[in-house]
């Protein structure tokens, strides 16, 4: 294989071969090829930043997907959140909704039994802005710009989040993370848990709904 060049020459631009990568970019990058995928993301030995690779040109491309950053000095009110989310146009399900006013949410939830537990976002933590691709989202609305770097990577038709469309995808509301997972709510049904993998694109369904993170014996 060719060498590949970190994108983040400002303070990297390493050159490396594929096999200085981990085990499991270096699998990931063998099976993109295989299936000739054009939209991937692989992280450098150098600098360990994640970037977006098109394994078909064979094009690396810096692409920032950062957790939600710190709670500013200055913080917002919880009124002034939901304002801002309302000027978003972000309809969280009410019962979560209220759930995050009580003031004692919940902060991490175990997806699968036996892997690391997703955090969850505070009200606050869901207005921060998250970095993606070179435009700044709320993180509640993080997915559109995902959405958005798979529809132009791939088209329109792209299947790489299937079974959503990159615009059901970019209405999809994501409330809690997980390394490069994104835990977030169907905008289909404003209830099914899903993940979201930032390491391909690809999505999984949990077993767990909003309703049922919220009721009792919830994990």
């Amino acid at each position: 294989m060719l060498d590949i060049t970190c994108p983040y020459d400002g303070d990297c631009g390493r050159r490396f071969a594929p096999s200085a990568m981990d085990a499991a970019d270096g699998a990931f990058l063998t099976t993109a090829i295989a299936k000739k995928m054009t939209f991937m993301f692989l992280h450098c030995p150098a600098c360990a930043r994640m970037f977006q690779f098109n394994p078909v040109a064979w094009t690396a491309q810096a692409c920032e997907a950062v957790a939600p950053k710190a709670a500013r000095p200055a913080k917002k009110s919880g009124k002034q959140l939901e304002k801002l989310l309302a000027r978003e146009k972000v309809a969280l399900p009410l019962a979560y909704l209220e759930h995050l006013r009580s003031g004692k949410p919940r902060s991490d939830v175990a997806v699968v039994s036996d892997e690391d537990h997703f955090t969850l976002y505070s009200l606050d933590e869901l207005c921060q802005d998250v970095d993606v691709d070179g435009t700044n989202y709320l993180a509640v609305r993080q997915l559109a710009g995902f959405a958005l770097a798979l529809a132009q990577a791939a088209g329109t038709d792209s299947k790489q989040a299937a079974p959503f469309s990159p615009a059901e995808l970019a209405a999809c509301l994501a409330i809690g993370e997980e390394a490069t997972r994104i835990l977030f709510i169907d905008s289909r049904d404003n209830d099914t848990l899903w993940i979201y993998h930032l390491d391909g694109g690809d999505v999984d369904r949990t077993r767990l709904t909003v309703s049922a993170l919220l009721g009792p014996g919830a994990p």
